[in-house]
């Protein structure tokens, strides 16, 4: 799930090949005489075919000839634009995507080829195999919804008008050298309202949302410490759930739940968007993508499962006479989950970096999101559940980028972060990272099940109600 530390990008190795270099890529037919933004594509845009090697997308604009010096200022706002979506977490599909119809808005040629840690791109005027060829190594980014927000009304700006391009790169620019939206200490009360709001739509006990959200706060403590020593980031994600299962095991006698709470504390690194992405990707053909996804949320499990089987290990070897008498409070009602629905909600959109102005949408897309899910569960089963909850919130996302013309992406993700929380997907989760059972035979299949659940959902939300925005 969601928000992780911030990464560095570095760039080592980047290449520029010209005069006859050539980019793998496949045309597509172009659209011709519609009196429609150049950026209004949908997922449905011809120009986009897949292959069995992952996507490149490939942009056919009408032939113009540029000067050198205008045609390099243009193919380098691209790169510059492709690298700060690349930075914000945008998925490879909808940046290759949204890439291609700038430069068809540019008046230039441009094929695409982008995964999670590599930029390639190939421009070109009349002559497709004389080629501007542009390979860069990154790093991915960390989810900032708020600056991909932005990203996109500057783009918007430019395609209709009330910005000129010569003023485009230095407000790029601006844009992702810009603070985030919200101070530390607002960054701080976000973790540990993550935490205490899942715990409390996983348990009723008053004691578990407590201590989960006091160790979410020494995480985000711990956090902060190792982003300034670069030699630490490696084991960053260790050190979070050793911290976490050592605190949730010392806390154990005092009438909390260690699996809940470990869960509860760490959730904010449970890779469940990235699964749920890379899956995604891989359905529709961007297999280097999807599958380089997949394999990095893989082992971000794996250092957590190991993380916290160690710090209960330590605390298990610890000399105590006894644990101390348990507290005990009074359940909180069954209402509860709304509520906590509601901080869940709040504390991502600070994690996603998203103004304050602009959380509500947020908010309504995970109410839609978690209230069809319980709908669809209740009465059809977890399956259905996932598979209308993934629904619901693709069609509202979808419409919400056809009426106001923003990324609907930004409403999807933080619906969809919360379907796998609000179902019993996270339960088998438990078993994964606390490690405090043995792994049931059949959890694996039901996890996967459900993924795959919420991967149909938004591909018949994009059928069946196409963005018309390419983010």
């Amino acid at each position: 799930m969601g928000a992780c530390t911030r990464t560095t990008r570095t760039t080592g190795a980047r290449q520029v090949l010209e005069d006859g270099a050539i980019l793998a890529k496949r045309r597509g037919t172009d659209e011709g005489g519609r009196k429609k933004s150049s950026l209004d594509r949908a997922g449905l845009d011809p120009r986009r075919t897949m292959g069995n090697e992952g996507t490149v997308n490939h942009s056919s604009a009408s032939a113009m000839s540029h000067h050198p010096d205008e045609f390099r200022k243009r193919t380098r706002f691209v790169i510059k634009l492709g690298r700060a979506l690349q930075e914000c977490g945008a998925s490879s599909e909808r940046i290759e995507r949204h890439l291609g119809n700038v430069c068809t808005m540019l008046s230039i040629h441009g094929s695409f080829l982008i995964s999670p840690t590599t930029f390639t791109c190939a421009f070109w005027e009349d002559d497709e195999m004389d080629q501007f060829i542009h390979i860069e190594r990154a790093e991915a980014g960390e989810i900032n919804l708020g600056r991909l927000w932005e990203i996109d009304r500057l783009v918007e700006s430019i395609d209709q008008g009330h910005l000129d391009f010569s003023e485009a790169p230095d407000r790029l620019l601006e844009l992702s050298q810009s603070p985030p939206h919200h101070s530390m200490i607002g960054h701080a009360f976000s973790w540990a309202l993550t935490g205490g709001s899942f715990a409390l739509l996983l348990s009723a006990n008053p004691l578990n949302s407590i201590a989960s959200a006091i160790i979410s706060l020494l995480l985000f403590a711990i956090t902060r410490l190792c982003s300034n020593a670069p030699s630490w980031r490696p084991v960053t994600l260790i050190m979070m759930a050793f911290a976490a299962g050592f605190s949730a095991a010392l806390l154990a006698g005092f009438g909390i739940n260690p699996p809940f709470v470990i869960l509860s504390s760490i959730i904010i690194f449970i890779p469940g968007l990235a699964l749920t992405v890379a899956l995604t990707e891989i359905s529709v053909g961007h297999l280097i993508s999807g599958s380089s996804r997949l394999v990095d949320a893989s082992m971000t499990l794996l250092k957590l499962f190991f993380g916290t089987l160690s710090g209960i290990a330590v605390v298990n070897l610890l000399p105590f006479s006894g644990p101390p008498a348990p507290w005990h409070l009074p359940d909180l009602p069954a209402w509860r989950v709304w509520p906590a629905l509601i901080g869940l909600s709040i504390s991502l959109g600070i994690a996603f970096n998203i103004p304050k102005q602009k959380m509500l949408w947020g908010m309504a897309a995970a109410l839609i999101s978690f209230a069809s899910s319980k709908f669809g569960e209740a009465h059809f089963g977890m399956y259905s559940g996932m598979f209308l909850g993934a629904l619901s919130v693709g069609l509202f996302s979808n419409l919400f980028a056809r009426i106001t013309r923003g990324p609907g992406s930004i409403l999807m993700t933080q619906g969809i972060i919360l379907l796998v929380p609000g179902s019993k997907v996270y339960s088998i989760l438990n078993h994964w990272v606390s490690g405090e059972a043995i792994l049931p035979a059949d959890s694996a299949a039901k996890a996967l099940m459900a993924f795959i659940a919420l991967i149909a959902g938004l591909l018949f939300a994009n059928a069946l109600l196409p963005a018309r925005k390419s983010l």
